[in-house]
């Protein structure tokens, strides 16, 4: 502080009344700093436009919302069911275990994506993870379900109490894969609920580690061999993801759950949900959030 701008301040202080001690006591550069809130908008633009229906971004750190729409929405979620399938299925299996292909997955092999599992050879439970969610292999779901529960049905049912006991009241899964059903079986979740469903698997080192990868390939115990890649068009382009899960069907329309790394350094989570153009919408609203927040502490 320079000696006019002491005098002008001192000035001020008299004429406020107050302790010239208080008054000119020293603000450094870290109390201003502590002063400031972590995560602030600084930006200008008010608004971003997606096509999507539901939308949802976070800071993974503090939790703060850096963008919603329709958030707390009921609507199907397609194979981003596969999050909390996998979650369910983990609770009761062993990475390690071995288990058999059912011929259940061929109704699945038929009407989603798949990896073309052998019915009757036998897989690690972990590769089964890996497939399901890197591949969105509704195949290798539906062994995971047989194997936990004997029966897709029965795994449904175990699922959906597994899903109240973690607090995801918004959410019904009517199968392991997020498949379309009839009218009969009604599954849905929404934005609020799949955060829950990101941030417990992202908390898990094992199915965390699987949802960055960009492929890999599933051996059986009795030699197949089976590649696959990620279907998340995201992965290895510009954006930094540190993990990704896509959904798709005709009646869910399109879905995408990413962790991203911004420019500061910290972690962010963002869903997109319903959108007739996912992967740009999740670009969108990236590069919304990284213009127009500032992150000052991490």
């Amino acid at each position: 502080m320079t000696f006019l701008e002491a005098a002008v301040l001192l000035a001020t202080c008299l004429f406020a009344q107050k302790s010239p001690g208080v008054c000119l006591a020293p603000t450094t550069v870290a109390d201003a700093h502590a002063s400031r809130p972590a995560i602030e908008l600084t930006g200008e633009s008010t608004d971003v436009v997606l096509s999507a229906e539901a939308a949802l971004a976070w800071d993974w750190k503090t939790g703060q919302i850096l963008y919603q729409k329709n958030a707390s929405e009921r609507r199907p979620i397609a194979s981003l069911n596969k999050l909390l399938a996998a979650l369910a299925a983990r609770a009761v299996l062993s990475p390690s275990a071995t288990v058999e292909i059912p011929a259940d997955v061929r109704p699945a092999q038929r009407a989603g994506a798949n990896i073309r599992l052998p019915v009757g050879e036998h897989v690690t439970v972990d590769q089964l993870f890996k497939a399901g969610l890197v591949a969105s292999a509704a195949d290798a779901m539906v062994t995971l379900a047989d194997a936990a529960k004997t029966t897709e049905p029965a795994f449904a049912a175990y699922e959906n109490q597994y899903a109240q006991t973690i607090g995801l009241h918004d959410t019904l899964a009517a199968n392991s894969t997020g498949l379309s059903t009839d009218a009969a079986h009604p599954q849905y979740s929404t934005a609020n609920d799949v955060r829950m469903m990101l941030e417990r698997i992202y908390a898990d080192p094992l199915l965390a580690g699987y949802m960055g990868e960009a492929g890999g390939t599933l051996q059986t115990v009795e030699g197949t061999k089976r590649e696959y890649k990620t279907t998340d068009k995201l992965l290895g382009t510009y954006l930094p993801i540190l993990a990704g899960k896509t959904g798709f069907t005709d009646e869910a329309g399109g879905n995408l759950v990413i962790v991203t790394e911004g420019t500061a350094g910290q972690k962010i989570g963002a869903i997109i949900l319903g959108s007739t153009d996912r992967f740009q919408d999740m670009k969108v609203l990236i590069e919304w959030i990284n213009r127009n927040y500032t992150w000052n502490r991490l």
